[in-house]
């Protein structure tokens, strides 16, 4: 495999400049030079606490039902502005942010000079080199320490380690060996588009929150200065009730620190390489054409394990584990109608199913806690709006005056439910994860079920109804974001009632007897494109960033021929150029349309310097290669690696189709490890446009008959685990005799 990695003359002179490291975990940072400075965040340092949700201020749960059936009623009599006022009235206040630990800074006492550093994809090991020292740093999924070694130093006094914290500092220790500092969070911290809020509210006596201990440890051996450094926190899990007590942080971080020490340095690097190939190496793509493709396809991959694998416990928000400010861009949040179901749109197809573990926790704590906000829409089962934290908020955010094109979206449940039902369509559950999931499911659909209404024709749909962020010109001219059974919301309650359709039970045959009655997605497939709305409407921005009413081609599955051919439309009339994660996910639409020539265009579109493009809805690549939304999101780097899988490999419609969509730049290439339905392992060569040859082999214990597709040509083959199966061009054309 070509060794993949971002080389740079110099250290960073901002963020957007330093290069991520990361365990899942434990995040940072990493500027180069001399002295060396890393900044440092850890997945559960977030303002607030187990009750931060509740906290939040808003009528009580009769009261906000009272209203959403005050705002239907509205709705039913074309009173938009009012149902408007109501759903307002029903909000509580906001999420909570995900907040940074700090700024390390060791010093050598060398001198300073230039240099160069260098974020090896493959290693996820940052090394940087400035005169005669090298610096080396990571952090290792093994022992979840970072390490920072240092060699080639001649100056044999003791380092200068400086940490600073923009948390309240609750004690601060300065050792010998190093420091030992523990920090609190804010209780409360409003998001940036509420500027009428305090940006921090700060714990009092009495008050909960986050307790942060960063333990920074060095030493000299044979190997030259290591520095050790271990972050805990009293976080106790997703969706927390309680925290964990201090002292319990405290031995935890110091214990890390004396493992790591005891195995030694290079066997904590040795372990952590190891551990990041048997993940990362999994997959290859190569192409003797082009370097910026299959380096962005990488990065994503490496963004995704760094951020999202075990030792993690909460999933990749929206800048993966990696802020520097304290009142970060939308909280760095999770936003849940569309940016984090995009982190982890390739972590079944691009072989990382095992990243996906965290999401399938919060998912668990989400339903929990959505069961009272289902009540507050005067509903059963569990619901989620567009906006969550680390304590699974999940009531409509907005204090009171949000709009609700983006603060009213009862939907999140069933899309994100898509990534477990995905899970194990490529072969990826368990038994035990299966029951989990059908659980969920069942949740989900009592409240949808208890959410349809019925229509004048017999018909059932949602009201008030949204897709996501988008808004319309009524027929008195008004702007509005609300109306009837969006394509987006007919879509996802399509998907999961089919789902808990299966069985006799009472659920289920309300299920069945629902499905029967809803629209028809063929239905929404007009001449100008599909319909967002029930109607045709007129958009406000034609050009709109969210691709919502095309979720049936993609991520979904359920698009038909006539779908698919108002959808090229839609995306005719919404155009290319976006911000970094629309980009991406028309990169998956246009390939699951087999379009090259439109998935080419986007490409060259999310390459471009973001800070040449600062539009307010113009993607691009910061000079680290973090996408733009702008600001960074980590969603569009996550969701171009979905875009190019999907240009490699499709599987949704039955059959394996090879190459759908391939990228001109890439015509020339080859890939290995890409994961297809039902859990099959395939690896592609191809030359000039053309299929050279494929290899097909099955998940352990599986065998299956996999149907594929080349160039409007098909043929069978049998998959087993043991072997792999060959295919060649030649095997399509005999099949087509």
């Amino acid at each position: 495999m070509t060794s993949r990695s971002l080389s740079f003359t110099g250290p960073a002179e901002d963020w957007l400049e330093a290069l991520p490291i990361g365990n899942g975990r434990l995040g940072g940072m990493c500027w180069g030079g001399a002295p060396a400075r890393i900044d440092l965040n850890e997945e559960s340092v977030w303002s607030g606490g187990p009750g931060a949700e509740a906290a939040q201020p808003g009528v009580s749960d009769d009261d906000a039902a009272a209203l959403v059936r005050s705002a239907r009623s509205a709705m039913l009599e074309g009173r938009h502005a009012d149902a408007e006022r109501d759903l307002k009235a029903a909000q509580r206040g906001h999420a909570q942010a995900f907040l940074p630990v700090g700024t390390l800074v060791i010093d050598t006492g060398e001198s300073v000079g230039t240099g160069s550093r260098n974020l090896s994809l493959a290693d996820a090991v940052h090394t940087s080199t400035v005169g005669g020292l090298v610096a080396e740093t990571f952090v290792s999924p093994v022992h979840d320490v970072l390490v920072h070694r240092v060699t080639g130093a001649e100056n044999e006094r003791p380092p200068g380690i400086r940490f600073a914290s923009p948390l309240r500092t609750v004690s601060r220790d300065e050792r010998s060996d190093g420091v030992h500092v523990v920090l609190r969070a804010p209780i409360d911290v409003a998001p940036g588009h509420e500027p009428q809020l305090p940006a921090a509210v700060w714990p009092g006596p009495g008050d909960e929150s986050v307790s942060v201990v960063v333990d920074v440890r060095w030493q000299r051996d044979a190997d030259g200065l290591i520095v050790l450094v271990a972050v805990e926190t009293t976080f106790s899990g997703p969706g927390a009730t309680h925290l964990l007590p201090l002292e319990d942080a405290v031995r935890r971080a110091a214990e890390k620190i004396t493992a790591a020490r005891r195995a030694g340095v290079l066997v904590v690097r040795e372990q952590h390489v190891e551990a990041h190939r048997e993940l990362f190496d999994r997959v290859a793509l190569e192409s003797p054409s082009d370097d910026l493709v299959p380096l962005l396809f990488d990065y994503g991959r490496y963004l995704l394990i760094a951020s999202s694998r075990r030792p993690a416990r909460l999933p990749a928000n929206l800048q993966g584990v990696w802020n520097a400010e304290m009142r970060p861009p939308w909280s760095s949040a999770y936003t849940l109608n569309i940016n984090l179901e995009m982190n982890y749109w390739a972590a079944e197809t691009a072989n990382l199913a095992e990243t996906t573990d965290p999401l399938v926790a919060f998912i668990g704590a989400l339903a929990d806690s959505g069961r009272t906000t289902a009540r507050r829409l005067g509903a059963g089962g569990w619901a989620a709006h567009h906006n969550s934290d680390a304590w699974a908020h999940t009531s409509a955010v907005g204090e009171g005056g949000g709009d609700p094109s983006w603060a009213f979206w009862p939907m999140a449940g069933p899309w994100l439910l898509r990534h477990l039902l995905e899970h194990r369509a490529f072969g990826a559950g368990d038994e035990a994860f299966d029951a989990r999931t059908r659980e969920l499911v069942r949740g989900a659909a009592e409240f949808l079920l208890d959410w349809l209404v019925e229509r004048p024709t017999g018909r059932l749909g949602t009201l008030p109804s949204t897709s996501p962020e988008n808004t319309y010109i009524d027929g008195t001219g008004t702007v509005t974001s609300l109306g009837e059974t969006s394509t987006m919301d007919l879509a996802l309650v399509r998907d999961t009632l089919t789902e808990a359709a299966s069985g006799d039970d009472a659920l289920a045959r309300r299920a069945r007897a629902a499905l029967e009655r809803l629209p028809s997605l063929s239905d929404r497939a007009a001449s100008r494109g599909v319909l967002e709305w029930a109607r045709e409407e007129i958009e406000v921005d034609p050009h709109h960033r969210h691709v919502s009413h095309l979720y049936p081609l993609f991520p979904g599955a359920s698009a038909d021929a006539a779908f698919e051919r108002a959808a090229t439309a839609s995306l005719d009339r919404r155009g290319a150029d976006s911000t970094g994660w629309s980009l991406a996910w028309k990169m998956a639409l246009w390939s699951r349309l087999r379009r090259t020539d439109r998935l080419d265009e986007l490409i060259e579109l999310f390459f471009r310097d973001a800070r040449d493009h600062a539009g307010t809805w113009s993607g691009g690549l910061y000079p680290n290669l973090f996408a733009a939304h702008p600001p960074f999101q980590i969603d569009g780097n996550l969701g171009f690696t979905a875009g190019i899988v999907e240009a490699l490999v499709q599987s949704h419609r039955g059959e394996v189709e090879l190459l759908p969509a391939l990228p001109t730049r890439i015509a020339t290439g080859s890939v290995r490890g890409l994961v297809a339905r039902p859990g099959l392992i395939i690896d592609i060569e191809w030359s000039g446009g053309e299929l050279v040859r494929a290899s097909l082999s099955a998940r352990p214990g599986r065998r299956t008959t996999a149907r594929l597709r080349w160039r409007g040509r098909t043929c069978c083959v049998e998959v087993r685990a043991d072997r792999a199966s060959e295919i060649t061009p030649d095997m399509f054309l005999e099949a087509a005799r």
